[in-house]
């Protein structure tokens, strides 16, 4: 039976990819098309871009809380695999802050620029500019979503926030919204250590020999724990260590 299921998945993975590929070439056509036409910047396309997007890839959402209703919104969570950025993007119309490097990554590096990412460098002595087009972003309405860890983990703990990049929510004097993610198996229960190697991904693995290995999976269950804002009145200090604590609470207690 094991060829059985290993035939299942191959024809769900190609089924996937081909439909993923139509629906990526489309929603680029719509956003070229708006840009030309100047009907707007395109955040409404992007939301339904990654709706679709996770639909296809069997990704379903369980949403606890809502975002605040103020705009716009520094958003911060832990970073667990890059599907992170297909779940909040499907939430709420952001705009992404990464690493420099991503620019570099064939097909993903041109996709992430025409969402319109910020990339960065995290480097100590460039964290002023860092800072400028995250605060610039804010002030010209954007939601803006950080991943402060700086790199990704397996979903089971919270790496200390890095807290230079908190400074642009009160230059703008924007609230922080943390929230954590949690990857589940698909009917809710906890992810096997087998399954969780599929659905986080560490930055330095190859991403499409990664992907090709994630879309043969039947999908998995994210759990999206919305946390209550921090005031753009404290330090920048203050507001990354009350984040980080928002955003690890969820998962401390789902792991007792």
């Amino acid at each position: 039976m094991k060829w059985i299921e290993s035939i299942g998945a191959i024809l769900r993975a190609i089924a996937r990819l081909i439909t993923l590929t139509l629906w990526l070439c489309l929603s680029i056509l719509q956003q070229l098309l708006g840009l030309a036409l100047r009907t707007g910047d395109g955040r409404h396309l992007r939301l339904r871009f990654y709706r679709g997007a996770l639909r296809i890839l069997g990704i379903r959402i369980r949403v606890y809380r809502e975002f605040s209703p103020r705009r716009p919104l520094f958003i911060v969570a832990n970073h667990v695999s890059y599907l992170d950025v297909f779940v909040l993007g499907s939430l709420i119309p952001a705009v992404f802050v990464s690493k420099h490097e991503v620019r570099r990554w064939p097909v993903v590096g041109a996709i992430a620029a025409m969402q319109r990412t910020i990339f960065i460098e995290r480097q100590r002595t460039r964290a002023r500019a860092e800072i400028r087009p995250v605060t610039e972003a804010l002030n010209h309405g954007d939601n803006v979503v950080v991943f402060p860890e700086g790199t990704s983990t397996d979903g089971q703990r919270v790496l200390p926030f890095k807290s230079s990049l908190f400074e642009a929510p009160r230059e703008a004097n924007a609230y922080t919204q943390p929230v954590c993610l949690v990857y589940r198996e698909r009917h809710g229960g906890s992810l096997s250590d087998k399954d969780r190697e599929f659905y986080t991904w560490g930055t330095d693995a190859p991403f499409f020999s990664h992907f090709a290995r994630l879309i043969l999976r039947p999908g998995v269950l994210v759990e999206v724990w919305i946390r209550p804002t921090i005031s753009p009145t404290q330090s920048r200090k203050d507001i990354a260590t009350c984040a980080q604590v928002r955003v690890a609470s969820p998962i401390r207690h789902r792991s007792h």
